[in-house]
């Protein structure tokens, strides 16, 4: 048994001797025809995606034929193809409003909390990849590719000025919780931005808004809310969401150098929970505003804030104009024996300030909004805090 094992050890041995001794072709002999593994490691040799395929056509496999090797190294081929590959910054960001940062609590829009997952392209990249809900329909609103995209857990509260009161005020707005799940895609083209997002989640008792609110205000110390039995029932949203930002920068901007820019957004939201057309102007000036520009596009909520990518920071100051054709829980869609009027026009004024670290930015502003009813003449104002953390 030993004596045919090393007799083959031989006749390997000698075989490879004698493929060493083989004569090279001169400079006067024509070319050989280039095989398809030359072939291939001529083709992939300087594209980093088929960096496994060059690997394994290089690898000695005495075992395997060429033919296999060729057809194992095609498939992988075919998946390293398929598989996208996208060069992107990823974020994970909070975002908190209220309106105790103005010292008082209800009459309109009173609380909002998200928790947001980004993706923003990479400086010299221009996509990355789109979000779960925005995958099937970005290209029929007329967006080929993403530059960011979010992804949102959020909920939202709009209750009356009055919350001590069980039987709240039938004309003042109502007890309104919402509960929701947003995807949200910009796609930044020379100085314009295109945003789409979808939301879907519940409206009602089953968003928990009743216990998010008496929660916060027994740790701040503020007054029970009493009126929640009073909320719209529990049913699903959907809604969607379209907008397009212009950018005009003021006078050339130098790397590392404060300057200015001037934009201004229009668009709509179609849905259950509200619909509304609009349009923002807003005013910059700052560090970093074209690296910044697709987060000016309300990526987490229609009045979320603009942040830093990167290290940077800027001042902003705009005013928004709405027309808003229903809301939940008011008119048509309002609770039992209440009578509030929505108010058709919305005037909103913001002004804030956002600085950007290597790996986080903050952002701050405050927000100030006509009456959501037309019986209140109390102003819907409340703060707003964002905080993003790049992830490694």
């Amino acid at each position: 048994m030993l004596e045919r094992v090393q007799q083959r050890i031989d006749r390997r041995t000698d075989a490879e001797r004698h493929c060493s001794q083989r004569p090279t072709r001169n400079a006067h002999q024509p070319p050989r025809p280039m095989s398809l593994y030359s072939a291939i490691l001529r083709r992939f040799d300087t594209n980093a995606t088929a960096a496994p395929v060059h690997a394994f056509l290089l690898m000695r496999v005495p075992a395997m034929p060429q033919g296999r090797r060729l057809l194992i190294a095609s498939a992988v081929l075919c998946c390293a193809a398929a598989a996208p590959a996208f060069a992107e910054e990823r974020f994970a960001s909070v975002l908190f409003q209220n309106d105790l940062f103005f010292g008082h609590d209800g009459g309109g829009y009173t609380n909002g909390i998200f928790a947001s997952f980004m993706r923003v392209t990479s400086p010299g990249e221009s996509s990355v990849e789109r979000p779960l809900l925005m995958k099937p329909i970005a290209g029929w609103l007329g967006l080929p590719q993403a530059t960011l995209a979010s992804s949102s857990l959020g909920q939202i509260m709009v209750t009356p000025r009055d919350l001590t009161v069980r039987k709240p005020d039938p004309t003042d707005a109502p007890y309104v919780g919402a509960l929701m799940f947003r995807s949200a895609q910009v796609y930044v083209h020379d100085d314009i931005a295109d945003m789409a997002a979808v939301n879907i989640g519940v409206i009602g008792p089953a968003a928990g808004a009743e216990q998010t609110q008496r929660f916060v205000h027994r740790v701040v110390g503020a007054d029970r809310p009493e009126g929640w039995d009073s909320q719209v029932s529990s049913k699903a949203l959907a809604g969607i969401e379209r907008y397009r930002a212009w950018r005009f920068p003021l006078g050339a901007a130098e790397a590392g150098k404060a300057s200015g820019d001037f934009v201004a957004l229009a668009g709509g939201a179609l849905g259950n929970l509200e619909t509304s057309l609009g349009g923002t102007v807003m005013l910059r000036y700052g560090v970093g505003l074209e690296r910044s520009f697709p987060t000016v596009a309300r990526v987490a909520t229609r009045s979320a804030d603009p942040f830093v990518i990167g290290r940077g920071w800027f001042t902003y100051a705009g005013l928004s104009a709405d027309r808003i054709f229903n809301h939940v829980g008011i008119s048509n869609d309002a609770p039992f024996g209440a009578t509030a009027q929505l108010r058709k026009s919305r005037f909103a004024a913001v002004a804030g300030i956002a600085y950007g670290w290597e790996h986080s930015s903050l952002s701050f502003s405050l927000q100030s909004a006509n009456p959501l009813v037309q019986s209140s003449h109390r102003q819907q104002s409340y703060g707003s805090v964002t905080y993003s953390l790049r992830m490694r």
